[in-house]
């Protein structure tokens, strides 16, 4: 998934990697995260996906962090879903917010490797292997996908 914007839930309850003494020579205290992903680098990497193929799976979406480690529960996955999210994962967002408080460009690959479940009667479940076979499965596309576009950088 290319990532288009995010929602911090822990931001949401005071975790942020900007807390503390700001030091001033990596950027303002206050640093607008309205656009955070870098919408020229987006296009960019929607061609670089025409280019090598991998359009017809490369979606855009918004990604949730959550703290994790546990996968999410049903109630989650639907709050979640109401509140824009496309996808969910641990990682990625205290990234991002420093990268723009130092003032540099984002760009947000994903690579999504399991389905939630929203439905109670659902024999689903989130699973680890799951997500290693899927990230077996897709690497390899990720990989040339990335090596594709930091040749057009």
């Amino acid at each position: 998934m290319l990532i288009k914007d995010h929602i911090n839930m822990p931001g949401f309850a005071g975790q942020n990697p900007l807390c503390g003494h700001n030091e001033k020579r990596f950027g303002e205290r206050f640093p607008c995260m309205s656009d955070a992903y870098d919408r020229e680098l987006r296009v960019l990497a929607r061609q670089a996906a025409e280019e090598q193929g991998c359009d017809s799976f490369l979606q855009e979406g918004v990604y949730c962090m959550l703290a994790g480690p546990t996968y999410e529960t049903i109630a989650e996955c639907r709050a979640l879903q109401k509140l824009g999210a496309d996808a969910v994962g641990m990682s990625t967002v205290p990234e991002v917010v420093v990268a723009r408080h130092c003032g540099l460009r984002v760009l947000g690959l994903s690579l999504i490797t399991n389905k939630v479940v929203t439905d109670y009667d659902s024999t689903e479940r989130a699973n680890h292997k799951e997500v290693l076979r899927t990230t077996e499965k897709r690497a390899k596309d990720l990989q040339r996908l990335v090596k594709h576009l930091v040749s057009k950088l």
